[in-house]
Formats: C-alpha cells, structure tokens, sequence
C-alpha cells in the first residue's frame, strides 16, 4: 500500500466511525422518545487489491444503519387512549394529505372533530377509517318489552280485610292496605324516559293470589300534574300455587301490559301476556319477597368513557350503564420491516422493500395485542451505546493518528531530494 492509500483508507474509516457515532448519539438522544427503536451501525470492508501475491485492503465503509425492531418496555399511564403494542405490528396512521405512514408511538388523544389522534394530528386508523369517538356519544333508550318477577309469597299470610279498590284511581295507602305485598319495577317508554310500576299482590284464598299493576296517576292524567293517586293500568292477573308451593302455571291467569299513554308524549312497549313472566316464584311460609328481577329495557346514555381491549376494540362505557363496542383499530406489518423508510417524529413509510403492508386485527395471526394505559418506550440501551460510542471514538482517534504518520511519512519522502 503505498502512502496516498493510507491516507484514502484512514479519512475513509474517519467518516465510517464519524457516522457511527452520529448513529450512537442518535440513539442515546432518544433514550426517552416514545416507541423509538435503537439503530445500529453495519461495517463492511472495501475491494482489496492483488499485488503479486500480496492482498491490500482499502479500509471500511459504513454499509447501513438499521432499525432493530425488537420489543420495548411498557410503561404504565393514566390515560385508556395511551396504546401499546405487544408483539409484533404497528399502528396505521393518515396525516392531512391521505398519505399512510405507520408507527409503534401509542401517544393518543380526541381531537376537536372526535377522531383518535397522535400528538401530530395524526389520524389513528380502524377497520372503517378514522376512529371517530364521537359517534358513540350517546345511545337511545330501549323500550321494555319483557319483564320476569321471581317471588315469595307468604304461605301464612291472612286475607286483607280490605278490598282492592273500585275505581282506578286511589291512594298510595288505599292500595297498600288492600295488598300483602308489593314489589316495584322500572318501565321505560319508547323515550327511553323510565316509569315505576308497581306489582301489587293480594292473598284471596289458600294457594291464590290475585295481583294489580300499578302507575303513577301524574304520569298518565295531564289533568292531575300533582297528583299522589295510583292507577291501575288494567293488567292485573291470578297466581295459582300448587300445595309444596310451586307456581301452577296452568291455574293461573297473567295479562299483558298495553302501550300506555305517558304525559312525555312517549308510549311504553307493550308487554304481551306471553312476555311478562313469574316462572319460579313459590309460596313458602316465609316473608314475601322478591327474589330477582329481570328486565330488556333501558333509558338513554351519555358516553362516560371509553375501554380498549386486547383485540384493540374500542368500547363504549354510557351513562345507563350500556356498553357497546364503537370501533376496531387495525394493526399493519411488513415482510421486511428493515425496508421501512423514516420520516421523522417516529413515523415510517413503506417502500418497495419493505413490501406492501398487511392489515389485520391484534391477536390474531402475527399481530401483538394492545395494551390500553400503557406506552411502548425506547428500545435504547445506554451501557451498550456508551460502549459502542467509545469504541467509535477510538477506532476514530487511531485513524486519525494513521493520517498523522502517512503525512510525516510524505514529509520524510520529500526530505530525502535535499
């Protein structure tokens, strides 16, 4: 090798190791950045030269700098919108122009127009585009169209003195007087807007029972806004017990409830005969109780808050205690995820080497589920930068003295005419 290759071959591994600790800085810098994934610096030799039998090297060329695409720690946060992704795969992002990029940074939040959004603007990507939150802002009441009451009966009850009242219209203690026991439940309208019936049970002989279905008078008479009257709706019935206390269905009569006329404007759902049910109620010797109660409708909700699970469904929590899955985010990933081009603020596009990305949901096939409250931090690892830095900064130094010595070299050469 003759004097000039020496100096080519040393201000070559200078720019190498230059480089390379441009790579270590990079990523000592980003130690804290969100999803960010440590980069590492690739050497390759460069053509030697045949001389006779001797074989010269010229020196180093840094060949790459790639992306180690390895797991993160997870980090925990107080924020459902904060993602992680645990496995393989990354989130599918749009900016303002349409264009797709693509990131392992879950720092999400709602923008002004609803859309789950990254610190960027961002948009984060579902299975049908943007995840809009504010779709799901609320949801319509359901209208009651079931009821099933299980009870008890006291078997040692005595018959009321007291008759039910004639009319439809009595007090609250009229009524009460009249009954054994009384259990309440919730109607809600076609609005959504809830009423409270109450079912009313009168003993009237051994094994039979006869009970009313009872409504606020104000809720159903414009006329009477302050009144404290209860009506009966018209949908009383007959419990028959067998003599062990079972209920016999056979003996027994239950009528449906028909749509009501509520002072809202509102009209309830009718409950037909077959859809109002007290199948396992008994009659023990013991105090009338309620036992369950189950009922279909609801009134409307306000959306509360938000869950995301493992698949990345983003469910809805509401108000009336409904909740409903809104939207699915998709996760996307590359044949070869080296091919990834960066463009900045933990965003990468695809290229042809990468291939074309492959969408799917989280957990299934080779995509990682995500992790709501939680962000996937920095792959960096400072003790192994620190010492990747300090052999770049030496390779560097002993370069450096290579040039020193080939010029000392040239000035002894150009010495040696005088």
């Amino acid at each position: 090798m003759t004097i000039s290759s020496s100096l080519y071959v040393a201000s070559g591994a200078l720019d190498a190791f230059g480089n390379a600790i441009s790579t270590a800085g990079d990523n000592i810098a980003n130690v804290n950045t969100v999803g960010f994934k440590a980069a590492r610096a690739e050497f390759a030799d460069l053509l030697s030269t045949t001389t006779g039998q001797v074989e010269i090297g010229h020196g180093v060329r840094l060949a790459d700098v790639s992306k180690i695409f390895q797991q993160g720690a997870l980090e925990t946060t107080s924020s459902v919108t904060d993602l992680a992704i645990e496995g393989g795969g990354f989130f599918v992002l749009k900016n303002s122009a349409g264009d797709t990029l693509y990131s392992r940074a879950g720092q999400f939040h709602v923008d002004a127009d609803g859309n789950l959004a990254n610190p960027l603007g961002l948009l984060l990507q579902g299975a049908s585009g943007n995840i809009l939150l504010g779709s799901g802002a609320a949801v319509p009441g359901q209208a009651t169209s079931r009821i099933g009451l299980v009870i008890n009966l006291d078997a040692a009850a005595s018959v009321p003195s007291a008759s039910f009242p004639a009319g439809p219209d009595a007090s609250p203690n009229a009524w009460n007087s009249a009954g054994n026991f009384s259990a309440i439940t919730t109607l809600y309208d076609s609005a959504g807007d809830g009423h409270d019936l109450m079912f009313l049970f009168r003993k009237t002989a051994a094994n039979i029972w006869d009970y009313r279905v009872l409504a606020q008078r104000r809720e159903l008479d414009a006329a009477a806004p302050s009144s404290t009257d209860l009506r009966d709706i018209g949908a009383g019935g007959t419990l028959a017990f067998n003599p062990d206390g079972s209920l016999n269905a056979g003996a027994s009569t239950m009528n449906g409830i028909g749509g009501l006329t509520w002072v809202g404007g509102a009209t309830s759902q009718p409950i037909a005969a077959g859809s109002l049910s007290f199948a396992g109620s008994v009659q023990y010797a013991q105090p009338s109780s309620l036992m369950s109660l189950a009922t279909d409708g609801q009134g409307a909700g306000l959306l509360t808050g938000v869950a995301v699970d493992s698949a990345g469904t983003i469910i809805a929590r509401y108000s009336n205690g409904m909740t409903q899955p809104i939207a699915a985010l998709v996760l996307a990933d590359f044949i070869n995820e080296q091919g990834l081009d960066p463009a900045g603020d933990g965003l990468l596009r695809a290229t042809a080497e990468s291939g074309t990305a492959r969408t799917g949901t989280a957990g299934q096939d080779d995509f990682g589920h995500i992790v709501s409250g939680a962000l996937e931090m920095s792959t960096v690892d400072l003790a192994r930068e620190m010492v990747a830095l300090i052999v770049s900064q030496r390779s560097f130094q002993v370069n450096s003295r290579v040039i020193s010595v080939a010029d000392q070299m040239y000035g002894e050469a150009a010495d040696l005419k005088k």
